[in-house]
């Protein structure tokens, strides 16, 4: 644990990488709570009749994009027309949105910026985040801190794809935080004319630019804009020393264990830290990057270091993203510090 907390106290370049189970411990939904949801709204027999009591959100999603490559013209599957099929598609998608998009409690994320931004004094400050909630924006702005995410303006901040490839502070303060939406966020909209831009409040029909958790979505993540996100979290593994800590991440994002993977074999500077909820997802994260040295991975009593999995010695689950927050505010309170040491 002395290692884990020296590492955490002593200013550095630290990057991070947010998953979803970050927004779950603030409130907000999982796949699984998400998948319960779409199920209540879904009110067509003949669709129903297709899906597994196993389907989640994203086994759903694909049926769906099946079934549209199946159904032309006045052609019919099951029943269900093609008209049918959007429709469907149309109601998940929404169902998605409307569940991510109420205000929870996000003390924990001020925790986690007002460190991010000591921790990193003189260095770039960057977030890659893989959720579509704007919790991590509200609590920026709660604690006063600047960022930016590659949309510059005010009335409707457009999305300039140079300035997600500055290194140099020509586009915005190197003091800023950088916050790069992997997957797309809530208040992300493209235009008729294909001008994306940021809009909380739209009573126009736009679309929507979020990657949904489907088959497709691997296609959709060579679009605007998250190819310029993806190639900025390539360069950013790829430069200079520095420590990722991932968080509420399960590793089912193939093109971001890809990057991750080009990182640890062409950055011999760069080190990784995993924060796992669960012993299946702890596993997982072995099983994909266990093999580098420089990867250290936790979990509830679980810990694998130098390729050695073994115990940790610590009395809450680490992998919990509220815990993982509690050993952050050991870092300035003796008190906590001391019990955590007890408790080896």
């Amino acid at each position: 644990m002395d290692n884990l907390l020296e590492i955490l106290a002593t200013p550095k370049q630290v990057g991070l990488l947010i998953g979803a189970g970050v927004s779950k411990a603030c409130g907000l939904p999982n796949v699984e709570d998400l998948t319960n949801e779409i199920r209540k709204v879904l009110i067509n027999k003949n669709f129903m009749q297709l899906l597994d009591e196993n389907d989640n959100v994203e086994t759903i999603l694909n049926k769906i994009q099946q079934l549209s490559s199946l159904i032309t013209g006045d052609k019919k599957v099951n029943g269900l027309t093609l008209e049918d099929i959007n429709s469907i598609e149309k109601v998940i998608k929404k169902t998605i949105y409307d569940k991510l998009s109420p205000t929870v409690n996000f003390d924990n994320l001020c925790n986690l910026v007002i460190w991010l931004n000591f921790i990193n004094q003189e260095h770039e400050k960057e977030i890659f985040s893989l959720n579509y909630d704007l919790l991590l924006e509200m609590a920026l702005e709660k604690k006063d801190l600047p960022y930016f995410s590659g949309f510059i303006g005010n009335v409707k901040p457009f999305f300039v794809p140079d300035s997600v490839d500055d290194f140099n502070g020509l586009y915005v303060k190197r003091s800023w935080t950088k916050l790069w939406k992997l997957h797309g966020s809530l208040n992300f909209k493209k235009s008729k004319d294909k001008k994306i831009f940021i809009e909380n409040y739209t009573t126009e029909e736009y679309e929507d630019l979020l990657i949904y958790p489907s088959m497709d979505k691997y296609v959709s993540s060579r679009k605007a804009p998250f190819i310029s996100y993806l190639d900025r979290f390539r360069k950013y593994l790829l430069k200079n020393e520095k420590v990722i800590l991932i968080l509420g991440y399960s590793f089912g994002d193939e093109h971001i264990n890809d990057l991750i993977i080009n990182g640890l074999n062409n950055n011999p500077r760069l080190s990784i830290f995993a924060f796992t909820f669960g012993y299946k997802t702890f596993k997982k994260c072995i099983d994909i990057i266990g093999l580098y040295p420089n990867v250290s991975i936790y979990t509830d009593k679980k810990k694998y270091i130098n390729k050695e999995e073994s115990e940790f010695a610590y009395d809450k689950n680490i992998g919990d993203f509220n815990n993982f927050i509690h050993v952050l505010n050991s870092l300035v309170s003796p008190t906590e510090i001391n019990n955590t040491k007890e408790n080896e």
